[in-house]
This record gives C-alpha cells, structure tokens and sequence, in this order.
C-alpha cells in the first residue's frame, strides 16, 4: 500500500488553484471563509506576498509577485467595500500630501526634546522605532 503525506497549508490561495492542485492528483481540503476570517487570511496572504516580493530574485519574479500583491490589495479593499478608484483616490491624496518616492528619500532616525508632542507617534511602537543610542 502507498503510504499518504498530507501537508498543512492554512492559507488562503486563488480560487482556481484548488482544481488545478486535483488535476495533478492531490486531495484538497479546502472550504469558504466567512467575513471576518477572510478580511483576516487577506491581511495574512498580503503580508506573505510582500515577504515573497522582497525576496525576489530578478526582474520577471518581482513583476509576478508585484501582480500578487495587488491582486490581494485589491481584493482586501473589496473586503471592505473598497473599490480600486477608492485606492488609487486614497494612494494620490498621500501623495498630494506627503509626496511619493521619487526623491529615494531614506530617514535613518528622528531626534526631539523629551516632551515634545511627536515623540508620542514613535514612543507607542517601540518594536517599530526602537530608542537608537548613537
């Protein structure tokens, strides 16, 4: 008898991979995500889609993965009764307001007095912003 390996996947994936995957003989236990837990696997899925664009490794695979990260960007936003003219209204309003990233502007760290109001943006994400002694 073949013995059987079954491999844990727990993620969202697109909707047409689950008949490929069973084409090419795998079993597939697959099942509909309910609001919440898919606003949540989305959020999930964009992260690990940003993580695999990082890590490309030419040109063409970036591209790829740059088509994933929107695919789920865009999806994520429907999720929340965005549409993709509210993005790109919300993304040119930044940009309108804080500028883009043309200039390559890099900041390697901010200083102000104790007390200063702009400190508290920083102080609540010491994981983000951790105190540089330098």
């Amino acid at each position: 008898m073949t013995k059987v390996l079954r491999f844990k996947v727990e993620k969202l994936i697109r909707d047409g991979l689950p008949q490929i995957m069973r084409n090419q003989g795998l079993a597939v236990f697959d099942r509909r995500l309910e609001d919440e837990p898919y606003r949540a696997a989305l959020k999930s899925k964009l992260l690990e889609e940003a993580r695999e664009a990082v890590g490309s490794a030419d040109p063409e695979e970036l591209l790829g993965e740059l088509a994933d990260v929107s695919e789920v960007l865009l999806a994520l936003g429907a999720a929340h009764g965005f549409t993709a003219a509210d993005i790109e209204a919300a993304r040119l309003a930044k940009r309108e307001a804080r500028g883009g990233f043309d200039e390559r502007v890099f900041n390697a760290a901010v200083s102000a007095p104790e007390g200063a109001p702009a400190l508290d943006y920083y102080l609540a994400r010491p994981e983000q912003y951790p105190p540089d002694e330098t």
